[in-house]
């Protein structure tokens, strides 16, 4: 069980990043500060205030911030694997 929920953990990890539905349809594009994800920010850079480069450049660096997270996690997932 233990290979299962370390992979059901990276991806409920993964997967809380890329909520956007949930808060855009309870408050709309301006949510308050404590629902204010970086997607729902993300959203407003690019398509409120036509900042499009801005926007860019968040989806760029929250994709990257995953893949470095997703690539740590495989290199540990070896490591417990091969010390088993």
């Amino acid at each position: 069980m233990r290979p299962i929920n370390a992979v059901l953990v990276l991806l409920l990890f993964l997967w809380t990043f890329r909520e956007f539905n949930t808060p855009f349809v309870l408050f709309g594009p301006t949510p308050p500060e404590s629902a204010d994800l970086l997607t729902v920010h993300i959203y407003n850079s690019s398509f409120i205030t036509w900042n499009f480069g801005l926007g860019s450049a968040m989806s760029v660096l929250l994709m990257l911030f995953l893949i470095l997270v997703a690539g740590l996690w495989a290199l540990w997932n070896r490591r417990v694997n091969r010390d088993a």
